[in-house]
């Protein structure tokens, strides 16, 4: 399809009409003896739009990476999609666990979304005894076309206007696990991620009566020897206690799914202690997280990257390139981080201070074009600039500093102004 008609597609089919979140009059609040107004802290916005697959206009809860609007658009996001209703239950949890951990560079900055207040698509399936006397779980929907939906219309939407990239994983917790399961068994290429939690009653039903979703995750895996993706079960022990075909359940999906596991294929089931049924949610992502993106990875120490032979900056390209390799979207180097050194902005300082004054040039210049609105970066790529004695750049870019100060940053612009002064006199 040509990248007009796309474009064409995707306009006739989101209407898109941002929420902002409002504080509303509360005579409680009222009473408070505070200063000023108490104003509401989100994470997260939310937008409506219209599927033309699915004839209907949803709503969609979304969290942007924490410095979404200041990086550069090189900047792509994985995506973590909430299935069903329980999103809206746990739409801030997540985006407080992964703001947290691509923080701490743990995970990839990435973007988050549930669709608020919907109905879910999942297909109906024999209950086999799990739950209670009823011989089915009916929804009455078609699963596949909403997988249609996602493929065609929502995925494609959120790689055009919030650069997401085709890294995704879907997360189901209890019935809402049902439409996960679904995409595993019959479209596993479309995440690469599954996390199914809360689900060991779940996972014993099936397409057919006497047939499980362990049945078809292990036809899938028979027909997809290749497949690359990632699945966690996570399952609170309280949960087992209700009934045994539950802990039967969890043993023959372990059993019957390892002789599938592969370098590229990579599954975990955990019961967790001490925990019931969705207490146990944020315990589960944080171990679905390390499946996915583990520590040993990701926990890059920049100051260990530049003692290596070669050019600093390259050898911190390098480790990135590896894992972008690896996973398949583009992963970039952090350009700033609040709580740790390893960044260009701590980096490109340190070697200030060492006398390495073209590495740390080379590196600030990356931190500028990462961070393009970022007059902190200008201001210190001026500082190299006339510890290399190149006064006229360095004037004129710590006025492009002040510049930008004067549009994001007002409470630093007299600092910068001062050190425009400095570098005049010089």
């Amino acid at each position: 399809m040509k990248v007009v008609n796309l474009i064409s597609l995707l306009t006739a089919a989101f209407l898109i009409q941002h929420v902002t979140l409002k504080a509303q009059s509360d005579p409680i609040k009222e009473s408070l003896n505070v200063t000023g107004e108490l104003t509401p802290i989100s994470f997260g916005e939310q937008f409506t739009y219209y599927s033309k697959i699915l004839d209907e206009t949803r709503t969609v809860n979304i969290y942007l990476p924490e410095h979404y609007y200041e990086s550069s658009e090189e900047h792509t996001y994985p995506v973590v999609l909430l299935n069903d209703r329980h999103g809206d239950q746990f739409f801030h949890t997540t985006a407080g666990i992964v703001r947290h951990l691509s923080s701490v560079d743990r995970i990839p900055e990435s973007i988050v979304v549930s669709f608020h207040n919907a109905e879910g698509y999942a297909p109906n399936v024999y209950n086999n005894g799990m739950w209670g006397s009823q011989e089915m779980l009916e929804f009455d929907a078609d699963p596949d076309l909403f997988i249609k939906h996602l493929t065609e219309e929502f995925f494609p939407y959120l790689e055009s206007n919030f650069r997401a990239v085709d890294y995704r994983i879907i997360v189901g917790v209890s019935g809402s696990a049902i439409f996960p399961m679904h995409t595993f068994a019959k479209a596993p290429g479309l995440f690469q991620g599954h996390f199914i939690l809360a689900s060991a009653d779940v996972v014993g039903m099936g397409y057919a009566s006497g047939e499980t979703f362990i049945d078809a995750f292990e036809l899938a895996l028979q027909d997809n020897s290749n497949l690359r993706g990632n699945l966690y079960f996570g399952v609170a022990d309280g949960d087992l206690t209700w009934q045994e075909e539950y802990i039967t359940n969890v043993d023959e999906l372990k059993q019957r799914l390892d002789p599938y596991l592969t370098d590229n294929f990579k599954m975990k089931i955990d019961v967790i202690p001490n925990e019931d049924h969705y207490a146990s949610y944020m315990k589960a992502m944080l171990a679905g997280f390390e499946i996915v993106f583990p520590k040993k990875k990701w926990s890059a120490r920049y100051r260990d990257l530049v003692k290596q032979n070669g050019n600093a900056l390259a050898n911190i390209d390098a480790f990135y390139n590896n894992l972008s390799d690896e996973y398949g979207f583009r992963i970039l180097p952090k350009a700033d981080r609040w709580n740790n050194v390893n960044c260009y902005r701590f980096i490109g300082s340190r070697f200030l201070l060492e006398e390495r004054t073209d590495e740390a040039i080379e590196v600030i210049q990356r931190w500028v074009k990462y961070r393009p609105k970022s007059a902190e970066a200008l201001s210190q790529l001026a500082k190299g600039y006339k510890t290399n004695d190149q006064m006229e750049l360095a004037i004129s870019t710590q006025k492009a500093a002040i510049t930008l100060a004067r549009q994001y940053d007002l409470e630093s612009v007299s600092k910068y102004e001062k050190q425009l002064i400095e570098l005049n006199k010089k």
